[in-house]
């Protein structure tokens, strides 16, 4: 009888591994994303000489879970209930990366001074800049011709 109860529950304990598999980047990623935020944050908490307890390090122990909850929750809402195709885990995924990122660029910030995501995008904007440049130099290259 435990035998076959083993049996079982290791089949079950592979089924589910198996169900899981779609989602498991999305969520090292995400687990990543608030390990270094942790890292910061601690390290920000540091400079600036404030305590560091417990309680708020347990704050990152809630958002893995919660995080990863909400990815599995969408994803098995998403592939077994509404069947969209639109792969709705990836836009929860997405917005938490977001959300990360925008923390880890605010410590970033009070430690260094200047904002990683600011810089990032007054180079994304003289990008563009430039590019248009290069359109409008092409098109009037191609009327002169």
């Amino acid at each position: 009888m435990i035998k076959w109860i083993l049996n079982h529950l290791s089949s079950l304990f592979i089924a589910t591994i198996a169900v899981f598999t779609p989602v498991v980047p999305l969520l090292l990623t995400t687990g990543f994303l608030i390990a270094v935020d942790f890292c910061f944050g601690v390290y920000r908490a540091y400079k600036k000489g404030e305590e560091i307890t417990s309680r708020k390090m347990g704050n990152t122990i809630s958002k893995i879970v919660l995080y990863n909850l909400a990815i599995l929750s969408v994803y098995f809402l998403d592939h077994n209930v509404l069947n969209t195709g639109l792969n709705l885990e990836k836009v929860v995924a997405g917005l938490i990366g977001i959300v990360e990122i925008r923390s880890v660029d605010e410590s970033f910030k009070t430690l260094f001074g200047f904002s990683i995501w600011d810089k990032l995008k007054n180079t994304i904007q003289r990008g563009s800049s430039s590019t248009k440049d290069l359109i409008d130099e092409v098109s009037s290259t191609e009327e002169t011709k």
